[in-house]
């Protein structure tokens, strides 16, 4: 748990959060990670079908 505080520390900015309440903090960190986490499974399922794109593409121009 404490390495994806890092990640998102390190290429998210959680590391930059200027919210002041504490319910707003929390929304925000809990924002952040909805994110990272949809960029994991967006990479999980969107790069397989870009390669399958890709390779249909590549022997239909052929």
């Amino acid at each position: 748990m404490e390495g994806k505080f890092g990640e998102g520390k390190r290429s998210h900015g959680l590391g930059r959060i200027r919210a002041r309440l504490q319910t707003t903090s929390e929304t925000v960190i809990g924002l952040q990670l909805l994110v990272m986490n949809l960029e994991k499974r967006l990479r999980v399922l969107f790069l397989p079908l870009l390669r399958w794109l890709w390779s249909n593409l590549a022997f239909h121009l052929s």
